[in-house]
């Protein structure tokens, strides 16, 4: 897996102007960025496949997608295991998506954000850690949630995707 300061982004042609204010910030900070959309701009539904899929699989540690609401690249994003995309809509949200729910991937839309906020945002997703902070909820409280979604992920994945391959739907 690439370090925490690598950065897998991507954005569709509503969530760019966002995306490219986030990724410069971030490139100040000294964060490495693997932009997928820098040659081009691509569907959302794309968007979230491909940063979904590099974060689910360890090549990058956390991730963030863009698009007009959020809504679209979040909901594929999260189609991957392991992949948990918060769709956040204030500073506070995306502090509270890593201290609260281990979010690895962040999700913004690019008709409800100005770049400033954008930028503040994604300084809240990547500067706090899980259960860091018991001023919201218990820490251990928070671990042993984590380690039951995680498991009811496992089970999730496991009996669908039986149902899947039963119906041919993974062909």
């Amino acid at each position: 897996m690439k370090t925490a300061k690598n950065i897998i982004i991507g954005a569709d042609p509503f969530g760019y102007d966002i995306k490219e204010a986030v990724k410069a910030h971030l490139v100040r900070r000294g964060y490495t960025i693997k932009d997928i959309t820098e040659n081009g701009l691509i569907d959302y539904y794309l968007v979230g496949s491909q940063v979904g899929k590099a974060v689910s699989e360890k090549e990058y540690p956390r991730g963030m997608v863009f698009c007009g609401s959020g809504m679209g690249v979040n909901i594929v994003a999260n189609k991957y295991p392991g992949v948990y995309c918060g769709l956040v809509e204030s500073i506070f949200t995306a502090q509270l998506c890593r201290t609260i729910n281990n979010c690895n991937v962040l999700s913004l839309g690019g008709f409800l954000n100005a770049p400033t906020k954008a930028c503040k945002m994604a300084d809240a997703f990547l500067d706090f850690e899980f259960a860091a902070s018991g001023d919201e909820v218990d820490p251990d409280f928070l671990r042993m949630s984590y380690d039951k979604i995680q498991e009811m992920e496992k089970e999730i994945y496991i009996t669908y995707g039986k149902k899947f391959a039963q119906a041919g739907l993974n062909e």
